[in-house]
């Protein structure tokens, strides 16, 4: 284990408040003891971490702006503590005289030297992690369609044992891959699932890497696969287990630690680092040296350091500093605040966000969606992550849907003012058989007990976009106008006309004087809303040639023309109508 110091001042803005504590540090030393664990996609999984994924060019950026020793950055870098960290940090206040609210004295970091240890080894650690953060972990099966997809891509040949199989799930391949149910409900919808992902992949790594290594002699072993191996590598596991974790700050001390690097191999520290190697005992790593040196010449950054270990408020942290101040893609804070933390750490700030405009909810309300295999948008909307394809709708879009049906209201045409998803909650949402149990399950009103987080809007949602996708949309062929994906391209996966027909229906429901009495009401809905509707009404070539479908006016023009032809569907409207204010 290698101990850090430094000089420091701890301070704390109420008498309740978290001490946070003033220092700074060389880039490079830095990296020796913080990790940043990033939001991405690794394998099959996401991570469980919080940050961004690195943008190359603001990390050039930053790298040219360092490169003139006069040239600063006053914030600091916004660090905290792990809850489970490979190491300890104390601050010790000195014996001079202090008060409740600013002490002078040392921080101490003890951190271990993770670079020393293998990718198996750093795996069990971020394995027992998470185990910490969620204890329910430790009972569950690994998946053995995971296992067998990482031994097939490992193109390595396994000894099967009794052993092995024991340690898989037991679940029969042979049964309906379709057959629902409400397995498939609880882990989209549990906060817990993200986390129980992380830890099924970096399981199944672990016994895949165990049978590996009881293969091979331990030398071919660890010249193969101490380091990376398939889609996990040393860097990333390190990162989820440095004894202090970065919030804010990620592109400032990579920058920082590049440019160190860069500075050691220019002709200004190339010379004097070759003189001391020459002069240094044989038994001393040039690298060693070369380390020495960049630290000393690494920039010397600020941190602010909150000693708090708790996951949940490292998080509250992190978006709060991103979207108050530089804002981050909705898309990504949606993903981060509803997959991040297990239950119980999102329960501990869940007010505070909700308080601090983050709206929490409607998050875990689209990541559900997103996630559940039987959701007509699943995979389908964005992420924020640098996996995400161009041909996913964006996370507004769906979250503006969600809105419509579960808050009821900005059901409105836009070709009209009326609010019809509003007005049909007024007139006929109490009056529906759907949410008759609200005073049973202990809710205020019906309202109430229809927009919780798994309520009947949910179900309704899902049924009735699973309907209009599969009578006016097609799912197999990515050329047809009315793709359901690829929201550039279709004609109907886009946020313009998915909010018409979510519009239009409540238009519908609320014109017929329509409640809703059970799910398998909307498909009889649906089917009267669409009576005589041509189903190739958005297959057609309109000419669009890849314009914006979110202008004011042709918004407009789109839903008057889907609106009138709903209600007297005998002649299409000509093509041309659709693409007449962009051509």
């Amino acid at each position: 284990m290698t101990t850090y110091q430094y000089k420091a001042i701890r301070t704390r803005q109420t008498p309740s408040g978290d001490w946070l504590v003033l220092f700074a540090a060389s880039a490079i030393e830095i990296d020796m003891w913080v990790g940043i664990p990033q939001k991405k996609q690794i394998g099959t999984r996401e991570t469980t971490g919080f940050q961004r994924e690195e943008d190359p060019k603001r990390l050039r950026e930053i790298s040219s702006f360092y490169q003139n020793d006069k040239n600063i950055i006053q914030n600091p870098l916004l660090c905290a503590l792990r809850s489970v960290g490979q190491g300890k940090v104390v601050f010790q206040p000195n014996d001079v005289e202090t008060d409740n609210y600013i002490q002078y004295g040392y921080l101490t970091i003890d951190a271990d030297p993770l670079e020393e240890l293998s990718l198996l080894e750093l795996l069990k650690k971020v394995k027992e992690d998470l185990e910490n953060r969620a204890s329910s972990l430790k009972d569950l099966p690994i998946p053995s369609d995971l296992i067998r997809f990482l031994k097939e891509r490992a193109e390595f040949t396994f000894n099967e044992s009794e052993q092995f199989d024991d340690m898989l799930d037991n679940d029969n391949d042979d049964e309906d891959s379709n057959s629902d149910s409400n397995e498939d409900i609880g882990k989209a919808f549990s906060e817990e699932s993200h986390i129980q992902e992380f830890w099924e992949e970096v399981s199944a790594y672990i016994l895949v890497l165990e049978e590996i290594k009881s293969s091979l002699v331990e030398s071919k072993f660890l010249e193969y696969y101490a380091n990376k191996f398939l889609d996990y590598s040393k860097e990333a596991m390190i990162a989820f287990l440095r004894p202090v974790v970065v919030v804010d700050g990620q592109h400032r001390l990579r920058a920082a630690i590049n440019s160190a690097k860069n500075l050691v191999q220019s002709d200004v520290y190339r010379p004097k680092i070759e003189e001391e190697i020459l002069n240094a005992d044989e038994d001393v790593d040039p690298s060693v040296i070369e380390y020495r040196v960049a630290r000393e010449v690494a920039r010397k950054l600020p941190i602010s350091l909150l000693m708090n270990h708790d996951p949940a408020e490292q998080v509250f942290q992190f978006v709060v500093v991103n979207q108050k101040a530089t804002p981050i893609k909705t898309a990504l804070l949606g993903t981060i605040v509803s997959t991040s933390l297990s239950k119980e750490e999102l329960e501990r700030v869940e007010e505070r966000l909700e308080n601090a405009g983050i709206k929490l909810e409607v998050s875990r309300a689209v990541t559900f969606l997103i996630r559940y295999p039987k959701s007509p948008f699943y995979k389908l909307v964005e992420r924020g992550l640098t996996s995400d394809s161009k041909e996913l709708l964006k996370w507004n879009a769906l979250g503006s849907l969600v809105g419509i049906f579960r808050e009821l209201k900005d059901g409105k045409l836009f070709h009209e003012t009326v609010d019809y998803a509003a007005a049909w909650k007024e007139n006929y949402l109490f009056d529906s058989k759907i949410v008759e149990q609200w005073e049973i399950e202990g809710y205020k009103n019906a309202f109430e007990y229809w927009r919780k987080l798994d309520g009947p809007w949910r179900s309704v949602f899902i049924e009735f976009w699973t309907l209009v996708r599969d009578k006016l949309a097609d799912v197999d062929n990515d050329q047809a106008w009315h793709f359901w994906r690829k929201p550039r391209q279709s004609n109907i996966f886009n946020q313009t006309h998915l909010k018409i027909l979510a519009a239009d229906f409540f238009k519908h429901l609320h014109g017929r004087g329509k409640g809703i009495d059970s799910i398998e009401d909307i498909s009889m809905l649906v089917d009267d809303w669409l009576r005589g509707v041509n189903l190739d009404y958005f297959n057609r070539d309109w000419k669009l040639k890849g314009g914006k479908k979110d202008i004011p006016g042709l918004r407009k023009q789109w839903s008057k023309l889907w609106s009138e032809y709903r209600v007297n569907p005998k002649k299409l409207p000509p093509d041309k109508d659709y693409a007449i204010l962009i051509n």
